[in-house]
């Protein structure tokens, strides 16, 4: 017999359970019991000598005052009236109808198994019989069938094994969100799209150490962004932007932790993580709980970012009937600058509940300590900001030629590269996918140098713009695609695009990315379009050096 759930017995049942034990146990303690006896027992508890037989027999197959709780009147649990052929045609239906991704309701079931036995010739069973058995079916089960075997896991599976960092620094988490709200281009004012927003924490902290904003998915250009901006200095960044604020969170971190997506394994990533010592732990696949310090913080921010013009919001029922194209009113640097007062201003001066104090006094504690903690010290600072961001970024191999390298169909050429014609092995090259005009190649001196068009008459093109040109290329039938092809497809792209900008959302999302490639320095806008490939024109020699003339990587410092 099951032991029954002793924190559904009254305190009744339980007392009485209690009044009846001594004289149950005299008893059963007795061999050379009599019915005389049994009914002097009954007769001392105040019942019949059958329910006195009763309790004897339910004590001794389980000598514990549990087996002398009262028992319920009528049938046991589980028990059915039904006939088994129908008990057996529900549990089919069940299967086949009920737990199916489509999720249908009971009355559906309902009526499925009241036409099958009307098939059948069977007496139909009632809604409530019907829903007893949905219900004695396992809840993990039920939803593993119904909504998949990942939300069951996430509702069900144990959460076991938790995250650990001493000290600021000692592991960074980071991860990818679209933002809760529609930004708008910059000139027109017209909705573009809800941008990207790639996050990193410290867990021990729970300050943010960086965050990258942006129009194209998340990438490993985007995770270095991201990554070069938590190591660095942020003083520079908030003064440009007028944020009166204080974010110390800077240096070399020690660990990355990360999920399993694409960005997060590319070959740039960890190359740039053992350049610097920088350990990557990836989360455990169908552990979600690992990544929760990430999860609460993106979730922290969405919330706020649902006061602004354009949001959203984080569902339908929350949205109503409002339309976010109507109220977007923020462009991609001003929804920039609003997360960086949102984080410095707010976020890291707010009582975090998790760790009992603001993230800010806890980076501080854990720096430089106080009566109860050791600080860590201040940590290992990036020399060189360039080359941090260099080695982070994406990964190709060429081989170096009389013509120079190339990449993406485009020549480039350094005078440097002279040295390496003919090296037989390929050569590691970066480059940024924002701005195409200038590669980075590593000489065997551990060196990178800069290359620029072998043309120095072509415009800076981002990646994006590359691809799709590739794209209308081989839509029109074009077998070879030379560089020549590829830049004046993209010039003419931009001009439909500036003709359309009023009228198309994806034309204006395209001139947006095309206004924020960098040049000298700060954001602006590539001229509307370059000479003609087929003049002989050549502009203003740049006497800058090369490294001068490097996209800039938004340094915080």
């Amino acid at each position: 017999m099951s032991v029954p759930d002793l924190s559904m017995v009254g305190a009744a049942a339980w007392d009485e359970a209690r009044r009846y034990l001594p004289v149950i146990r005299r008893l059963a303690e007795n061999p050379a019991r009599t019915r005389t006896d049994v009914v002097a027992g009954a007769r001392e508890l105040g019942c019949g000598p059958t329910h006195a037989y009763a309790l004897l027999k339910r004590y001794l197959a389980d000598p514990r005052l549990t087996s002398l709780l009262p028992r319920a009147r009528g049938p046991c649990c589980g028990f059915s009236k039904l006939d088994e052929e129908v008990n057996d045609l529900i549990g089919e239906t069940i299967d086949r109808v009920y737990l199916t991704r489509q999720r249908p309701k009971i009355m559906d079931l309902v009526e499925e198994v009241h036409r099958q036995c009307a098939a059948r010739g069977l007496a139909a069973p009632s809604r409530k019989a019907i829903t007893a058995r949905v219900r004695a079916r396992p809840d993990r089960e039920v939803v593993a069938r119904r909504e998949g075997r990942k939300v069951a896991r996430d509702c069900y599976a144990p959460a076991i094994g938790s995250l650990k960092a001493d000290w600021p620094l000692s592991l960074i988490q980071i991860d990818h969100t679209l933002v809760d709200v529609i930004v708008v281009d910059s000139e027109t004012r017209a909705p573009i799209q809800r941008p990207w927003l790639t996050l990193a924490i410290d867990v021990c902290s729970r300050c943010v150490a960086g965050f990258h904003l942006s129009l194209e998915p998340p990438s490993a250009t985007s995770v270095a962004l991201c990554l070069s901006k938590a190591a660095l200095t942020k003083d520079n960044w908030l003064a440009e932007r007028g944020i009166d604020a204080v974010w110390p969170v800077r240096g070399i971190p020690e660990r990355l932790h990360l999920d399993n997506a694409k960005e997060f394994r590319s070959e740039a990533l960890k190359r740039g993580c053992e350049q610097y010592g920088i350990a990557i732990d990836h989360r455990p696949v169908r552990t979600p709980h690992y990544g929760g310090h990430i999860e609460r913080l993106i979730g922290t921010m969405m919330g706020k970012v649902h006061l602004l013009p354009g949001t959203t919001f984080a569902n339908i029922q929350a949205k109503g009937d409002l339309d976010p194209e109507k109220t977007a009113a923020m462009t991609l640097d001003e929804v920039e600058r609003w997360l960086g007062h949102a984080i410095a201003g707010v976020y890291h001066c707010e009582l975090h509940r998790g760790i009992g104090t603001t993230p800010l006094a806890a980076w501080k504690r854990g720096i430089v300590g106080d009566s109860r903690t050791l600080g860590r010290g201040e940590p290992t600072v990036v020399a060189d900001p360039r080359r941090f961001l260099i080695d982070f970024l994406p990964i190709e191999r060429r081989l170096v030629r009389r013509e120079g390298v190339s990449l993406h169909s485009i020549g480039y050429w350094a005078d440097v590269l002279s040295t390496w014609i003919g090296h037989p092995e390929r050569m590691i090259v970066r480059y940024d996918p924002r701005d195409l005009s200038r590669i980075y190649l590593l000489g065997p001196d551990g060196t990178y140098y800069d290359l620029s068009y072998r043309d120095l008459r072509r415009p800076p093109i981002s990646l994006w713009e590359h691809r799709l040109a590739l794209k209308r290329l081989r839509e029109e039938g074009r077998g070879h695609v030379d560089e020549t092809a590829i830049f004046r497809t993209i010039e003419n792209m931009r001009e439909i695009a500036d003709e359309a900008v009023r009228a198309s959302k994806i034309a204006r999302r395209q001139r947006e990315r095309r206004l924020r490639l960098i040049e000298d320095g700060q954001a602006k806008a590539v001229a509307h379009s370059a000479a003609p490939i087929e003049e002989t024109v050549v502009p203003a020699i740049d006497g800058r050096q090369p490294h001068e003339r490097m996209l800039p990587f938004e340094e915080w410092n």
